[in-house]
């Protein structure tokens, strides 16, 4: 056991091909017609490039494992940003940052400078591994078994465009979390792992396979309770193995590997991967050498900064928000705010990359809820720190609370979007803004295939059209009381559709509602993950009904637009 300070030191270069060169070759190859339109796109995807809604321009996923920047590669994405059509990119809730209208010309010099900073697009996009999240605290979370870290880049670096992995029937994700709290979110993953302590005291993984969300949500099955860590990539290269058989070829909305487990039923599914265990374990893959130990943790109390200059200053508000305990006594987690779809500018970046290196432990921390954390802040430093971010405009309170809401791009960029997600974000964080709920979370995707990660959201919305009286106009449907803890995902409830001007109005009614029937000491997000339909249809089911007599024209125009709404169909590159 210990409680020294985990290495910050670590190696991101994650560079392990010519990508450029590949990637130019491969698309003269294209132009020349030597390769066919569809296997380009699928390559192309692999390489973190993208179609979006408008023709004739990408948008570029920049891959970042972990969510871990090193001050040089956030200063090295922060020039891209400068120079984006928009001007800004937008962290997703796999903790990348996506920059859209990026011309064709233009890919293969941004390659070479992502590159130059050791950051990869191989797998980026596309039927691949996509880039593995895990739970941005971990190294220093106040709960963590061990961190997980080591393991996480190795798994990366592993199956980074590995031959048993490629042209999967669809994408495979991998999400690591420090402790039962699961804040990676493993339950929802293709395979998740969880930190625990082996019976023989050494560091160990539940591993679960088969999560996901989209149109048909599951949780990812337990598969094993205790598997040496340092064995990890065995599972998951046996669950591949597995997809890669078995995953439908034919029909691409069901490819996902939860399909495969919904199809078979938890009994038979893991006797058709015991098979596939049994096959790697006698070629097994190499193991994790990682001197990951055991942590100890130290109680120690957390008093933020809250005297009179503090409250004036805005200080309290802000780190009473912002500011969770580490482990590490003395040391705090900062969470800096972004909104609209996680919006962030080259400013942003070079900011906090120049910020965590004064104050922080040096790295730039992407987490998926689209925010910025640095780690390991000392306490005694919150009124300078608060100062520089102020004077930066990133110290926008709430960080912690419900009003920093998740969302997808929606119509904004999205083939699939139906609506302008981000748009009703803002509308719904003006709701919250004056709350202080910390077990809130407002999620919300312009479509049914859940980006916004709407099934999980304490209150979710999802972007939907209905016809009234023969014209189109934007509406949300509305789920309530989904999350993920220690005894896995639990699915929001589904509701009726919400008109999209009247999706607030919905919010600040559940709001209303919760409160009054909480219990003492009770929150607004649990009442309302206890709630039942009978419970709520009373208190918003009126808004799922309203005739045309009681709508306006401005519930026929999507929220934040001008032009009278429509339902633009184009084919997403998600399945290509």
């Amino acid at each position: 056991m210990t409680t020294t300070s985990p290495q910050t030191a670590l190696d991101l270069n994650y560079v392990q091909m010519d990508e450029v060169a590949d990637f130019i070759s491969r698309t003269e190859a294209y132009e020349r017609g030597d390769v066919s339109a569809d296997e380009y796109r699928a390559y192309r995807l692999t390489r973190g490039v993208y179609g979006q809604r408008q023709d004739g321009v990408y948008m570029m996923r920049v891959k970042i494992p972990g969510g871990l920047l090193s001050p040089t590669q956030a200063h090295k994405i922060a020039e891209l940003l400068d120079e984006a059509k928009l001007g800004f990119g937008n962290i997703t809730t796999r903790s990348n940052i996506q920059i859209h209208h990026v011309e064709p010309d233009t890919v293969p010099k941004w390659k070479a400078r992502l590159n130059e900073g050791g950051i990869s697009q191989v797998d980026a996009c596309g039927n691949a591994v996509r880039t593995v999240t895990q739970d941005a605290d971990a190294g220093l979370a106040a709960d963590e078994v061990f961190d997980t870290t080591p393991y996480m880049q190795a798994i990366t670096r592993f199956f980074l465009d590995h031959p048993r992995a490629r042209l999967m029937p669809r994408k495979f994700k991998i999400a690591l979390s420090t402790s039962s709290a699961d804040r990676g979110l493993t339950a929802i993953h293709d395979v998740g792992l969880v930190a625990v302590a082996g019976d023989d005291g050494k560091p160990a993984f539940r591993v679960a396979v088969g999560g996901g969300l989209a149109s048909m949500p599951q949780n990812a099955l337990v598969l094993h309770e205790q598997w040496p860590a340092e064995d990890v990539l065995t599972p998951i290269l046996a669950a591949i193995d597995l997809f890669q058989d078995h995953g439908n070829r034919r029909v691409r909305s069901k490819a996902r590997i939860k399909h495969v487990l919904r199809k078979l039923k938890a009994e038979k599914f893991s006797a058709l991967y015991q098979t596939y265990l049994d096959k790697v374990l006698a070629d097994p893959p190499p193991k994790v050498e990682a001197q990951t130990e055991l942590w100890q943790h130290t109680p120690w109390d957390l008093s933020l900064p809250n005297d009179d200059l503090a409250r004036q200053s805005g200080l309290a508000l802000w780190a009473r928000s912002s500011v969770r305990k580490t482990r590490l006594p003395g040391k705090v987690f900062v969470t800096v705010r972004f909104d609209n779809g996680g919006r962030v500018t080259g400013d942003d970046l070079r900011t906090l990359a120049d910020i965590t290196q004064r104050y922080g432990d040096g790295l730039v921390v992407l987490t998926v809820h689209q925010n910025v954390m640095l780690r390991a802040v000392d306490v005694d430093a919150l009124p300078r720190l608060f100062a520089e971010l102020n004077a930066a405009n990133l110290a926008r309170p709430g960080a912690l609370w419900g009003s920093n809401v998740t969302s997808c791009p929606g119509t904004s960029t999205c083939n699939l979007g139906i609506t302008h997600s981000r748009n009703l974000a803002n509308k719904l964080q003006g709701v919250l803004e004056s709350r202080e709920d910390t077990d809130v979370r407002i999620k919300i995707s312009g479509c049914h295939n859940s980006c916004g990660q709407h099934h999980i959201g304490t209150v979710g919305f999802y972007g939907a059209v209905k016809r009234i009286d023969g014209r189109p106009a934007p509406h949300y449907r509305l789920l309530v009381g989904g999350g993920v803890d220690s005894e896995g995902a639990a699915f929001g409830t589904t509701y009726g559709l919400v008109p999209a001007h009247r999706a607030p109005e919905a919010l600040e009614r559940l709001l209303k509602w919760a409160d009054s029937q909480a219990t003492e000491g009770e929150s607004a997000g649990a009442v309302l993950r206890r709630s039942t339909k009978e419970q709520l249809d009373p208190v918003v089911g009126d808004l799922f009904k309203l005739g045309t007599d009681e709508l306006t024209d401005a519930d026929f125009v999507d929220i934040g637009l001008d032009e009278p709404f429509q339902v633009i169909k184009r084919a997403g590159e998600c399945a290509a």
